[in-house]
């Protein structure tokens, strides 16, 4: 048998017939049990972290998506432009617009110009058929006289506005 091999054996039945003392392993037992912990709290805050972004990259475009046309505030909602002969693309193009306008206008300017718009948009839709053409004649005398004056001078400072931040 070797030096090494002997003196290895030696020392392992040493150290077997040691016995630490119950202050130092209870010393140990809770380092190791701190250290355990620590890790394990490091990993679920990461766990936390990842899914935390995650939810994030999930609810922001839901939410993004979900919120209402502002052109369904003054129309009820697509389908009453297609009725009226128009499509898909005019409503895009006027849902295009009352952003540019929620934009440039303030909030009580766009709480006003938006109003005036449903008022003008209603009397618009009343008058026109399903093929998109306009009849006059369907509106009362009250309402012909908004329509063609009242409504139109209420607007055209807010499209004044409007063509101004174009240029």
């Amino acid at each position: 048998m070797s030096i090494d091999k002997q003196l290895r054996d030696e020392l392992l039945q040493y150290a077997e017939s040691l016995k630490t003392p119950p202050e130092i392993e209870s010393r140990v037992y809770l380092s190791y049990q701190n250290d355990f912990l620590q890790k394990k709290g490091r990993l679920s805050m990461k766990k936390r972290l990842i899914s935390g972004i995650i939810a994030v990259a999930i609810l922001i475009p839901t939410a993004a998506l979900a919120t209402p046309y502002l052109a369904d505030q003054i129309f009820g909602s697509s389908q009453t432009i297609i009725e009226r002969g128009g499509t898909q693309e005019d409503y895009q193009e006027i849902e295009k617009f009352f952003q540019e306008a929620k934009s440039k206008l303030t909030e009580e300017e766009y709480a006003e110009f938006s109003a005036i718009m449903k008022q003008l948009m209603d009397l618009k839709i009343k008058i026109t058929d399903e093929n998109g053409v306009m009849h006059e004649d369907r509106l009362t005398a009250e309402e012909r006289k908004q329509f063609e004056e009242i409504l139109p001078q209420k607007a055209a400072p807010f499209f004044e506005k409007l063509r101004g931040g174009k240029e």
